[in-house]
């Protein structure tokens, strides 16, 4: 149905025998007897709803839908990469496609995922001076991970953990550079108090320092 835009001064204009034609094309029945009045007032009434539903298909059109402005929770692809917030720790973010994660998880011997953390001498090394895992669950996709001091570089590989053959490292990170300016962290030494500022309290450097030593010392060793 056409859609349809009448006005009462319009609609007044018109003889009756003109209005029970517009109301007979737009599908109103009108008794041979009804009052040319209640006629333009069953035709305002059909143009209201009519003009009603447009509006709304209007908004449903334009309106985004429910995913849209949103990131998707995961791009099926097994990736990982890594930034600094700050000199002391890194953020690392990962994914595993579905096809990996199933490979994996189904796989004999499958123990769990982790983060292997390793540190080199300088970029261009493919051998880490120094290396621990951080233990991660199956639905983690993120973690801050706290750096050890007097390092030069970094890089962080999402391995899978089997019991009965060879691990497998699922994703690689890039090398990053670790800032000279680590002091906190180098300094962070079990027994030994720290002068840290207000700033670095309210980010929770203390919390996560102490939560790190409890979990990975070997990462204090100096």
């Amino acid at each position: 149905m056409e859609s349809m835009n009448f006005s009462r001064s319009y609609l007044e204009t018109l003889s009756s025998a003109d209005l029970i034609k517009l109301a007979d094309e737009h599908g109103i029945d009108i008794p041979d007897d009804l009052n040319r009045r209640f006629i333009i007032g069953e035709l305002l009434d059909l143009s209201q709803e009519m003009m009603a539903e447009n509006h709304s298909e209007m908004l449903v059109v334009d309106n985004p839908g429910p995913e849209e402005g949103y990131l998707p929770i995961s791009y099926n692809e097994t990736e990982i990469d890594v930034v600094l917030r700050i000199p002391a720790w890194a953020y690392v973010w990962w994914d595993i496609s579905e096809a990996d994660f199933k490979k994996a998880t189904e796989a004999r011997g499958f123990k769990n995922f982790v983060l292997r953390l390793s540190y080199f001498d300088s970029e261009q090394s493919n051998v880490p001076s120094e290396s621990f895992d951080i233990h991660i669950s199956l639905e983690d996709r993120e973690k801050f991970v706290l750096l050890s001091a007097d390092k030069k570089y970094f890089r962080i590989d999402l391995v899978a953990l089997y019991a009965s053959k060879e691990n497998d490292n699922l994703a690689i990170s890039r090398k990053v550079r670790i800032p000279n300016e680590n002091r906190i962290a180098l300094n962070a030494i079990p027994g030994r108090e720290l002068d840290i500022s207000e700033v670095n309290k309210i980010s929770g450097m203390e919390r996560l320092l102490k939560s790190h030593y409890n979990n990975y010392r070997q990462s204090f060793a100096g």
